[in-house]
């Protein structure tokens, strides 16, 4: 049974993406249609109000591998104020979180090139829930495996954002309270939640009276002592069909495709895998629908 025990705990840590190739928090390949997913002060910086949804299966071909669903949106309520919500969940294997998040954040207007700085702050309560009944082990008596565990944990995320018609720049800090996932069965998993810190900025070059280009950076800084990079570039034809290609460190190559007009965006990604996980994945998967209402203040 220990055999087992350790073979579950490395595939729990593979799959939950803390190894040195990966953080606790599963990236994203089109948080470039939606700054919000990454960065709280993104909240109020559309006149209109998005509702997003998105969904993603990460390494397609392994079993109960992860996958995530979140659906949000965010407005202004004020010339200089903006409130947004979140509802998500992340599954993989026996291990679902499942949470609320409510964002404020305040607008500062500055004087160069109409541009604009944000302050955001994110308040995210989340469950946290194991069901040991999903394992296979060779002695079901035991009762250390048997029934399921949970811990309801508060959180809390910060960010900065400085953005004009054709440029932004961000900071975010998820995971502020460096929780410790401390749950009863801790003899199998025990888990703290450490830091993460987000920088990531981007450019609109327009080519020409039809084409644009957006080049764009994330880096990714965990307390763990972890680093990750991905390096973006999104072309826009029309205002209308996007086709992007970005590289993840240590990780993915990602193809996006994507078509959007004045209410409506839909995108859809496609990560190859670089890790050593191209061996029995065929890659993830991702799909964002995103309709904006209009501006509730009017």
């Amino acid at each position: 049974m220990r055999t087992n025990i350790r073979l579950f705990c490395i595939t729990i840590v593979a799959l939950m993406a803390v190894s040195l190739k990966g953080q606790q928090i599963p990236p994203l390949s089109q948080y470039n249609l939606n700054h919000y997913m990454i960065n709280p002060a993104a909240t109020g910086i559309s006149d209109k109000l998005p509702l997003a949804f998105m969904y993603r299966k990460s390494w397609a071909g392994i079993k109960s591998a992860p996958s995530l669903q979140y659906l949000s949106g965010h407005t202004l309520i004020t010339d200089d104020m903006a409130m947004g919500a979140k509802i998500f969940n992340y599954q993989t294997g026996p291990i679902r979180k499942t949470g609320l998040e409510a964002t404020y954040s305040y607008h500062i207007s500055l004087d160069a090139a109409r541009s604009k700085l944000s302050f955001g702050l994110t308040g995210l309560l989340y469950q946290y829930y194991f069901n040991m009944s999903e394992l296979n082990i060779e002695e079901p008596g035991d009762e250390v495996f048997m029934g399921t565990d949970q811990m309801i944990i508060p959180d809390a995320s910060f960010g900065m954002y400085l953005y004009g018609e054709e440029y932004f720049i961000g900071v975010a800090v998820p995971q502020l309270f460096n929780r410790n996932i401390d749950l009863k069965t801790d003899r199998i998993l025990q888990q703290k939640q450490v830091r993460h810190y987000y920088i990531h900025g981007g450019y609109n070059f327009e080519l020409g009276s039809e084409f644009e280009l957006e080049p764009s950076v994330l880096l990714k800084f965990v307390e763990a002592g972890l680093f990750q990079a991905d390096i973006n570039a999104m072309v826009n034809y029309l205002d209308m069909v996007q086709f992007g290609l970005s590289y993840r460190t240590s990780d993915a190559v990602v193809i996006q495709i994507g078509y959007r007009n004045n209410d409506l965006q839909i995108g859809y990604s496609y990560d190859l895998t670089l890790s050593d996980l191209k061996t029995v994945s065929s890659g993830s998967h991702e799909i964002v629908l995103i309709y904006s209402l209009p501006d509730l203040r009017r």
